[in-house]
């Protein structure tokens, strides 16, 4: 008998363990074949199950059929109906005594409840309850036991508190690791995040927006841009309103910088008050066009200080065409323009082709 439950649980345990290996591969698979790997797994699991009965007397066995399914149902939701009709298809064709109960009972029923109480899954904490939906689920498909099965009480009182505490016990380490799993990968999900934003702007970092870059050029269309915007400056602003002001700036234009993002437009950090952006677009004109309406953005843009001051600020912005392999040689050439613009008086544009100057700045900075 233990070796049985034992079995159950090893399967299930199997089960989990392959899809957490699916869900810790999800961005080299597809959404679709996910989906497609998911049901599969919880439907072969079902199945098998199937096989290893528990015995509890010479005349009667049970199995953990109904667990795979109320998981699935109760965590990822409506996924749950092909899996819960797969196994049942191949529970009916296995044909024998009780396959209709069994379908209806241990399967169908059970998964429905668990259905129900799927938007309320993301609660925590809610640990009665979870273990409520257990217990009503282990209920429904012991109501064939009490009301089909001849000495169906005496079976049910006999074998209840077995049963019971088989299912719960599963259900609860099944439950453990299947937490323990999203915890980990939140984790994982929150350091990678760490590693790939920059602390303060919440943009890419130097290295993962060169990352992002090498991806995106060899995907979009065949013209592709750097550019590299500088708050005109900033040293003077930190030193006349303070640093914990010039770090607000730097949010702010971090801001205003992602409102433009696209899959063709990918911004980053590149240190200090220098900013990095990356434009796939079709040629140099939309291009600066995009990039003038980003400098227009930020100098119209009004930067409250202590709510009775308002600050406004210039960028300057160096444009190249990224042309070869090299991203660090068009990273040193939109610099490199970046300068012309700023010993041009700020507050403008200068583009690999040509210049393109704004009226001279009104503020002092």
């Amino acid at each position: 008998m233990f070796q049985s439950i034992l079995s159950n649980i090893a399967i299930i345990l199997l089960m989990h363990l392959t899809m957490t290996f699916i869900s810790d591969n999800h961005k080299k698979i597809p959404l679709f074949f996910r989906k497609v790997i998911t049901v599969s797994l919880v439907s072969c699991c079902t199945i098998i199950l199937f096989y290893l009965p528990i015995h509890l007397n010479e005349n009667f066995f049970v199995d953990m059929r109904f667990i795979p399914l109320i998981f699935l149902a109760y965590l990822q939701g409506w996924i749950a109906i092909p899996a819960l009709l797969i196994a049942s298809a191949w529970r009916f064709f296995m044909g024998g005594a009780g396959t209709v109960p069994g379908i209806v009972f241990g399967m169908a029923l059970p998964t429905i409840i668990a259905l129900a109480f799927h938007p309320r899954s993301h609660l925590k904490k809610h640990y009665i309850e979870k273990i409520s939906i257990v217990l009503l689920c282990w209920i429904v498909c012991d109501f064939p036991i009490i009301f089909i099965v001849p000495n169906g009480w005496e079976i049910f009182k006999n074998t209840a508190l077995f049963r019971v505490t088989s299912f719960i016990v599963t259900a609860v380490i099944l439950y453990i690791f299947i937490m323990q799993d999203r915890q980990r990968r939140f984790l994982n999900s929150q350091l990678e995040k760490m590693a790939d934003e920059d602390p303060l702007t919440k943009l890419l970092n130097k290295r993962k927006f060169y990352e992002v870059v090498e991806e995106k050029r060899h995907t979009l269309k065949p013209k592709h841009y750097i550019a590299m915007l500088d708050i005109d400056h900033f040293k003077k602003v930190n030193d006349t309103y303070g640093h914990l002001f010039g770090d607000k700036i730097l949010v702010e234009v971090a801001n205003i910088l992602k409102k433009y993002e696209s899959d063709q437009l990918v911004t980053g950090r590149f240190g200090g008050e220098e900013f990095i952006i990356y434009l796939g677009e079709t040629n140099i004109n939309s291009a600066t066009n995009l990039l003038e309406n980003i400098r227009l953005d930020i100098k119209h843009t009004s930067f409250p200080y202590k709510e009775i001051e308002s600050v406004s600020i210039t960028i300057s912005t160096g444009v190249s065409e990224f042309k070869d392999d090299n991203i660090l040689e068009a990273v040193y050439s939109a610099d490199q323009n970046l300068y012309k613009a700023k010993r041009s008086g700020r507050d403008c544009l200068v583009g690999p082709v040509q210049r393109y100057i704004n009226e001279p700045s009104r503020r002092n900075f």
